[in-house]
């Protein structure tokens, strides 16, 4: 049971029901009221500090400095740092009770350890970090929930592409979007000018490399301002295929997008522009001018998060647009993850519904791919299940899906890639199940 300190004419009080250094003073500065921590701090027992002076304990060097003067002389709260005989830091703080009068008639301060309190604000600065963690996840979720008609944005690359492309659609600067045919640099770009000021605003897409150097000039001024910038005057004009423009076009698309125009550009080519102005294909001032933000979308075939998510995705739009409940093999589906997808999500799709309408079972099947898609006998995975245990038919995917691998691509670290495996795994299973190594070309 806590034990109160209090001069002889004291009665019950509230103040035992408390674990902590409280103390209460008159205005005269004579301490009425300790608990049963006050005083430990300072090196003395709590019954002797009562009914002594604020005054002499701090001319003594116990209280350094007394905080009763200083709430007497402001008449409000007042907080600050003491210093200990004992060496230690405390934080007191010091609140004025006032008669009717309006005087300060008591004085209560109570105080913490500073040690404790380097504690807690570390504690609550994890708890910060913590906090802004789960906010970054939050936000990563959100983003992940941002549809982008035609392709998948879930994987490690293309969820730092996404995030970058949130970003920059806040600012007003031409962005750049380079990667193969079909890996969703269009979805993308109307992605970008949806999560902008200009949504409502146009969105123009011009093919480039459609347009004849002859009428170049014309087709983006026109004869009234009725042109691709016109068009697109306060919201996004996307120019595709930008890669594909002969030097003299370049040139003339330079010019045309010095003169002002409220139109936000997008540039969208097959390669990577930096490497054209390298090779001398691409002219420097037009990619200097363009290339303030910069985004890749990675091949499907190096986004096997993305591939396997486009492949259940497109098959539940194929269901309800033919009104179907079809579902793919598992032998089918492992092959898909293999196929290299020059064409990406476009071939992916397309491949999908043509197997889809030649299928005619609920199960679609590695024999209802198209012929050129269709693997060879020898390459076939299979999964019968009679008189198989689960890790031999696990065993016998895993060796198929390798050795499919190393026909198709050069090196190891290539295939550890395309796996999401590390390259040293890849070399490991590879002499597992062949009975050479693998040759000197696989690295």
């Amino acid at each position: 049971m806590n034990t109160l300190f209090l001069l002889p004419n004291t009665d019950e009080e509230i103040i035992d029901t408390y674990d902590e250094d409280i103390i209460v003073t008159t205005k005269e500065g004579r301490i009425i009221k300790a608990s049963t921590l006050s005083g430990e701090a300072y090196g003395v027992a709590p019954e002797e500090l009562l009914g002594k002076s604020v005054y002499d304990l701090e001319a003594a060097g116990i209280f350094s400095p007394a905080i009763t003067p200083l709430v007497l002389e402001k008449k409000k709260k007042v907080v600050l740092r003491q210093d200990t005989p004992s060496g230690r830091k405390v934080l007191i703080t010091g609140i004025p009770l006032f008669n009717d009068r309006g005087d300060v008639e008591f004085v209560v301060s109570y105080s913490y350890d500073m040690s404790q309190l380097m504690v807690m604000k570390e504690y609550l600065e994890n708890l910060e970090s913590e906090m802004s963690k789960v906010k970054g996840e939050l936000a990563h979720l959100r983003s992940q929930q941002l549809h982008i008609e035609g392709c998948v944005m879930e994987s490690p690359s293309s969820s730092r592409a996404l995030q970058t492309a949130i970003k920059i659609a806040q600012l007003e600067v031409p962005v750049v979007i380079h990667g193969e045919p079909g890996t969703g640099k269009t979805a993308l770009a109307k992605f970008i000018h949806s999560q902008s000021s200009r949504r409502n605003a146009a969105f123009i897409e011009v093919n480039c490399s459609a347009i004849p150097e002859s009428v170049f000039d014309i087709s983006f001024t026109g004869l009234d301002r009725e042109g691709y910038i016109g068009l697109a005057a306060g919201g996004t004009l996307v120019l595709n295929e930008i890669d594909q423009l002969s030097l003299s076009s370049q040139a003339a698309l330079f010019k045309l997008l010095q003169q002002p125009h409220t139109a936000r550009i997008i540039a969208i080519s097959h390669t990577s522009i930096e490497e054209a102005v390298t090779a001398g294909h691409f002219r420097e001032d037009l990619f200097y001018s363009l290339h303030l933000a910069s985004i890749e979308l990675k091949p499907l075939r190096e986004r096997p998060d993305d591939l396997d998510q486009g492949i259940s995705r497109f098959l539940e739009e194929l269901n309800h647009t033919y009104n179907q409940q079809k579902a793919i093999s598992d032998d089918l589906y492992f092959h898909l993850l293999q196929l290299s997808w020059k064409g990406n999500f476009r071939e992916l799709r397309n491949v999908l519904e043509r197997s889809f309408i030649e299928s005619e079972s609920p199960l679609i099947r590695l024999d209802d791919l198209p012929i050129t898609y269709q693997p060879d006998s020898d390459e076939r995975i299979g999964l019968e299940l009679d008189g198989k245990t689960l890790p031999h038919i696990l065993e016998s995917v895993e060796k198929n899906v390798l050795l499919n691998a190393q026909k198709r691509y050069r090196t190891t670290t290539e295939m550890a890639n395309i796996l999401g495996i590390s390259q040293p795994s890849v070399v490991r299973k590879l002499k597992k199940y062949t009975s050479t190594p693998p040759g000197g070309k696989m690295t």
